[in-house]
């Protein structure tokens, strides 16, 4: 913005970089400014002056000069010993910039520079204040939010066109300016949401965020606008908290005291170390951090903690401009620690409140003492929860969300949706989000759920928790482990209307929380149209159903708006019960009880139930139902538990292969195979030394690890094939499986001092896996996180695969994202081959994904995965890629790609597709030929399909004897040109009859 003759530019926060070419004095002048270090902040003219905190006993003085030619442009004076300033920035005038580009308003206007100013005159002249002071410049803008609210609650939104969201989105930089940051982020999601989903998405959220907020209703919804045209819960809560704001803030400023944390919440402040309340004798552990941009380009840097002393919630964060987080270090995490004895400063505000640390204590490791007082100190059950989100919500100004540690006894899948469910049954929704349903099953695969932390609040009249970090029980103990990233896609909005409560029903709403939920619908709907058409006819049916809910004075309160005849004078009332009737519905979406009764545990989750299926599916019908969306992975589990464990022993021993190739497979195959001894050892020998995909030999070192486990005379050597695959074995993941199978043995088996040398060896290796985990989640450039997540997949320990997995979901640059990927596969991540699925399902859409999709399904080897390698393969995508993906799965595939080179013979022209069987095990190329030769003689098209065995034999010299000989025998006597064609053919492939006889 340029400057009027005689007066000082405004410069905006993004600017400062171009005028302070210093990055660390830039840096060291924020942070004087965000501590309180200046005083007396002035303007005359063309310059600007303040005093600012040092070490000596006066302050030192402090004149930015600034001219326009040649071009725009500030010098800094300062009497500070540090330089000699000319052009150049000491820290102290980089503060004073950072004031005026931040908070110009504060600046009062002097007739004269102030006395002992450098540059300055020295005689003091009277100094008054602008007539734009702050004050009256809140003031300002508090009317002219009150007159929106006003407008729009009165005509509706029909009216509103392009030029006015205009109007509001300058609206929210104004008063942003003039620190009314909760009006501002509010104005600016209204904007947003009139605008469309997209805006509605992205600014919303960031608004809230820069504000240092949790998402507000409104923008909690705004991404309803994908479901029709304007959402009008999401409108209705913005609108309401619009004006609830700008009541509060008229008595404040007609005089009326604003509490500590409605000062951070409405205007915010910059708050001094005296100003902060001192927290010490903390005990602290983060259960999740997070690194995010807003949609006003401020980059936050949080953590999230537990105090281990009192069960209160924390958070330090960082905030900075974007330009200037590239070139500031970036706040560490402290995952993995306890913070014991921390000092800190708390601002004002809501839980999780946000410290200042001065003394970070005994850093120790987070040891399976903490985790367990992290249990003792989370709340005992759901009931507990909501009791903590009732009495936060009494503050209408409180953020929609309170943190929570919560134990939980087990998650209930239902259709799409999870639910958190405690020991009485009682249980609290998970959003509706497959990110979040993905990485829940990663961490509670073969581990048992033990708590939830994250954040309790109402999601579409249903108690919801968004889950941060889950503390599980696994073979080795507790751990505590990240389920999603904080301020992630988890929290977005509801569905709204039919569909809305079509998912409320379905999830076991109760029918009182339903019913006011439709309400407040209809409510917010009569809004949006505008209070001119509020009519009894809108108003005698609603209040009707109130007073069926036992909510009298409310539905009184809904009657008499019609009969004000000014639209105006009914906009107050309305917003009032708008707000009680979301208290109310806070109280009356009571918790949902599951019956434990009619759900059945899922093998491979323990933690996790269903409702009990009424029959039992095999994998084919599974992998179909599943690839077709109609069926969860927890319920697809406990299919393919009760197919295996049907099959008669001597059946899975004869068919290891594709059975043990099926990664949802392993926990019953394990479980089968324990008690047969000799005959399991046997098929896990087969399975680790056949050129087999993967996921097979992983299942082997689990059937090892169960033979052990269960005793007997095959223990012995069990124990020794796991001993030489985890020192001798050339893939990572099967030395990391197998030593972790060691652990697990040696942990339960050793009492004393056996068992804690397992620990403390396990230790050494957490403690090496958590210092890399933290620099591929924090270090600011892609290539020191690239070389953290080498490094993690060279270690080859099973606990790096959440961290790998974070990376692989969140991280910002894609080839650690690529990386990651292939990390996963090469420790053997089943978890993920769902993913890869969908990303090579993808391909038209995005290619380059579905290439590391392909690379890393092969390198899984898990049968699940064969069937979208064989559909790319048919389509002619990445043949070369694809054949070595589909080759790596070993005999597995070979069934599946003769039955697709059938029914697509043109395939077999294909170099790749001969390669592919070239490549594989000669025996059994042979094998699966000769069965089909012995199956299809006597068709009527047998000697087409003799024709093409023959060419797919071609590619072993032995194969191709053995199948010309038993093709030459079937057709022994067939009369037919086409069957003597074959026949000449096959005679030739065995030296039988010269080529060109």
């Amino acid at each position: 913005m340029s400057a009027a003759p005689g007066e000082v530019q405004r410069v905006g926060a993004g600017e400062l970089r171009a005028f302070i070419q210093d990055a660390g004095e830039l840096k060291k002048g924020t942070l004087l400014y965000d501590g309180g270090q200046l005083l007396n902040l002035a303007r005359h003219e063309n310059k600007l002056f303040c005093e600012a905190r040092g070490s000596g006993a006066s302050p030192y003085k402090v004149t930015l000069v600034y001219s326009d030619a040649p071009a725009p442009g500030f010098k800094g004076r300062c009497t500070c010993p540090a330089r000699t300033f000319n052009t150049a920035f000491c820290k102290h005038a980089a503060a004073l910039l950072v004031a005026w580009a931040r908070a110009p308003e504060s600046f009062v206007v002097s007739d004269a520079p102030p006395p002992g100013a450098p540059g300055g005159e020295t005689a003091r002249k009277s100094v008054k204040k602008g007539s734009a002071n702050a004050p009256a410049l809140m003031k300002s803008g508090v009317e002219q939010v009150s007159t929106l609210v006003r407008e729009l609650g009165v005509a509706g939104v029909a009216a509103i066109g392009g030029d006015r969201i205009e109007q509001l989105e300058k609206l929210a930089e104004g008063l942003r300016e003039n620190r009314l940051r909760r009006l501002s982020a509010r104005t600016l999601d209204l904007a947003a949401l009139l605008r469309g989903p997209a805006a509605g998405v992205h600014q919303a959220a960031g608004a809230h965020q820069a504000a240092g907020a949790h998402q507000a209703a409104g923008a909690h919804q705004a991404t309803g606008a994908r479901r029709g045209a304007l959402p009008a819960v999401a409108y209705a809560n913005l609108m309401a908290d619009l004006l609830l704001t700008a009541r509060k803030l008229e008595k404040h400023l007609a005089g009326e005291p604003l509490d500590d944390r409605h000062v951070e919440e409405l205007v915010g402040k910059t708050w001094k170390a005296s100003d902060r309340k001192p927290a010490e004798g903390l005990t602290l552990v983060e259960y999740a951090f997070s690194t995010r941009t807003t949609s006003d380009d401020y980059v936050i840097r949080e953590s999230r903690f537990l105090d281990l002393e009192s069960g209160r919630h924390f958070s330090e964060k960082q905030i900075l401009p974007a330009f200037m987080a590239k070139r500031s270090d970036p706040k560490r995490s402290f995952a993995g620690e306890v913070l014991a004895g921390a000092r800190a400063t708390t601002y004002p505000g809501y839980p999780p409140l946000r410290v200042d640390f001065s003394d970070l204590g005994d850093k120790r490791p987070l040891d399976a003492g903490a985790l367990e007082a992290m249990l003792a100190r989370a709340l005992p059950d759901v009931g507990a929860a909501l009791a903590a989100l009732q009495e936060h919500r009494k503050d209408v100004f409180a953020p929609d969300l309170v943190p929570v540690a919560v134990r939980i006894d087990t998650l209930f899948a239902r259709g799409a949706r999870l639910s958190a469910v405690d020991d009485k049954g009682e249980a609290l929704h998970l959003p509706d989000d497959a990110a979040l349903e993905e990485r829940l099953a990663g961490s509670l695969r073969d581990a048992r759920l033990r708590a939830l932390l994250g954040d309790v609040g109402i999601d579409a009249a249903l108690p919801t928790l968004w889950p941060l970090a889950a503390v599980i029980e696994g073979p080795l103990g507790l751990e505590l482990r990240p389920v999603i990233e904080q301020g992630a896609a988890a929290r977005s909005g509801p569905l709204e209307g039919s569909a809305w409560n079509a998912a409320a029903r379905e999830a076991g709403a109760s029918p009182a929380a339903i019913a006011l939920g439709e309400v407040r619908e209809e409510l917010a709907e009569a809004l949006a149209t505008g209070l001119t058409g509020l009519s009894a006819r809108v108003t005698d049916p609603l209040a009707a159903r109130l007073r069926d809910l036992r909510l009298e004075k409310q539905a009184a309160l809904l009657q008499g708006l019609p009969q004000r005849p000014d639209p105006a004078d009914r906009l107050d009332d309305f917003i009032k019960l708008y707000q009680v009737l979301e208290m109310a519905l806070v109280r009356l979406a009571g918790a949902t009880h599951i019956d434990s009764a009619s759900t059945e545990r899922v093998p491979t989750y323990e933690s996790v139930t269903v409702a009990r299926p009424d029959e039992t599916l095999t994998p084919d019908e599974v992998a179909r139902r599943r690839a077709a969306g109609e069926m969860s992975r927890y319920v697809a589990a406990v299919h393919h538990a009760r197919y295996y464990a049907s099959l008669p022993a001597s059946e899975l021993v004869k068919s290891i292969f594709p059975i043990w190739a099926d990664g949802t497979a392993t926990p019953t195959i394990a479980r089968t195979f324990a008690p047969l001894g000799a005959e399991a050892v046997a098929a896990a020998e087969k399975a680790l030394t056949v050129k087999a995909g993967r996921v097979a030999k992983l299942t082997a070192v689990r059937v090892l690890e169960a033979v052990v486990l269960h005793g007997g005379p095959a223990r012995a050597d069990a124990a020794a094939m796991l001993g030489r695959v985890a020192e001798h074995a050339k893939d990572a993941g099967l030395r990391a499986l197998a030593r972790d199978a060691l652990d697990v043995i040696d942990a339960r088996q050793a009492a004393g001092p056996g068992g804690e040398a397992v620990r403390a060896r396990r230790a050494a290796r957490m403690e090496r896996v958590q210092e890399l985990a933290k620099a591929l989640g924090a270090a600011p450039n892609k290539e020191e996180r690239g070389e953290a997540l080498k490094a993690l997949a060279e270690l080859g320990d099973l606990s790096a695969l959440p961290a790998l997995r974070r990376a692989f979901y969140a991280d910002a640059a894609r080839g650690v994202r690529e990386e990651a990927a292939y990390a996963l596969a090469q420790l053997g991540d089943v978890e993920m081959v769902e993913t890869f699925v969908r990303m090579l399902a993808s391909r038209g859409e995005d290619e380059r994904e579905a290439k590391i999709a392909a690379y890393a399904l092969g390198y899984l080897g898990d049968v699940r995965g064969l069937s979208e390698l064989l559909s790319a393969y048919a389509a002619g995508y990445k043949p070369g890629i694809v054949a070595d993906a589909i080759r790596a799965f070993g005999p597995v595939a070979l069934a599946p790609l003769v039955d697709l080179i059938e029914a697509r013979p043109e395939i077999a022209k294909r170099a790749a597709a001969l390669d592919a069987l070239k490549k594989m095990d000669e025996a059994a190329v042979a094998g699966c030929l000769l069965e089909r030769v012995e199956a299809r003689r006597g068709d009527a098209d047998f000697p087409d399909k003799a024709q093409l065995y023959l060419k797919l034999a071609d590619v072993h010299p032995h194969s191709k004897r053995e199948v010309a000989a038993a093709i030459t025998a079937a057709l022994a006597g067939v009369e037919g040109k086409e069957a003597q064609a074959v026949v000449k053919a096959a005679q030739r492939a065995l030296g039988v009859v010269k080529r060109g006889k």
